[in-house]
């Protein structure tokens, strides 16, 4: 693949963009946004004072690291969801591919570990703006200069393996991958990408636990991820689809 710069890239795909020292979190800078934009946009922050995960989790947000969401006004049909999770976490790995690193896998459904470690998250919020239009905001962290200690989990960064380029070169890589597998799936319905996401997923033909909210969990094999991306698990010779939840090993 080539990789433009990032002002030719967003001009090749219509996108603007926008990057601000500090925010809240970047998720709610384009909630702020949507009214007054009107294209498809990306904002990326040196550091977040108060970033979020998925259900509210809060995302440890140093200086040093990769904060951005991007918010895109296109018709979200609920099947297409969490595709579009899938499409930005198969961007991620190919970005860290790009660079040198290996051993990447997702873990289902929003988290990307390399060796067995967390490097980066998305999230995804779908609003209505003022002239109700439908926006999916995706939010991505990547853990560049450095990693979080969480106690649930291992973490790592791309700097304890490559130090031969910048956070801005590797954003701008991450985005390439990112807006050509968006065209790609936009404009001709492309979805190579699900292939590769259904194949690479931690803990594949295992047995988990599954959190599905703060009272109810389910255990089962985990057998494969269906093409809108939920989670297939078999119980008591009983297939089910899972769209939410965390998996507990």
């Amino acid at each position: 693949m080539i990789i433009l710069p990032i002002n030719k890239i967003l001009r090749r795909y219509k996108y603007e963009f926008f990057s601000v020292n500090s925010t809240t979190s970047t998720m709610d800078e384009a909630k702020f946004k949507i009214n007054s934009v009107k294209n498809n946009f990306i904002i990326l922050a040196e550091k977040q004072t108060t970033g979020r995960g998925r259900r509210g989790n809060k995302w440890i947000s140093p200086p040093g690291n990769i904060y951005c969401s991007i918010a895109l006004f296109v018709d979200v049909s609920n099947s297409d969801l969490l595709k579009y999770v899938m499409l930005v976490s198969v961007a991620v790995k190919r970005s860290l591919e790009h660079i040198g690193l290996a051993d990447i896998l997702f873990k289902w459904p929003n988290d990307i570990y390399c060796n067995n470690k967390k490097i980066s998250g998305v999230m995804q919020e779908a609003y209505f703006n003022k002239f109700k239009k439908q926006i999916s905001i995706i939010g991505v962290g990547i853990n560049f200069l450095s990693s979080p200690i969480n106690n649930n989990y291992q973490t790592t960064c791309i700097c304890e393996y490559v130090n031969n380029i910048s956070r801005e070169k590797y954003f701008e890589i991450f985005i390439n991958y990112l807006l050509n597998y968006f065209n790609k799936f936009f404009l001709n319905k492309d979805t190579d990408f699900i292939f590769e996401y259904k194949n690479i997923q931690m803990f594949l033909n295992t047995n988990i636990r599954i959190k599905l909210d703060e009272n109810k969990t389910i255990n089962g094999q985990f057998i494969g991820i269906n093409d809108d991306g939920s989670l297939i698990l078999v119980k008591d010779d009983q297939k089910l689809s899972i769209y939410s939840g965390q998996i507990q090993v």
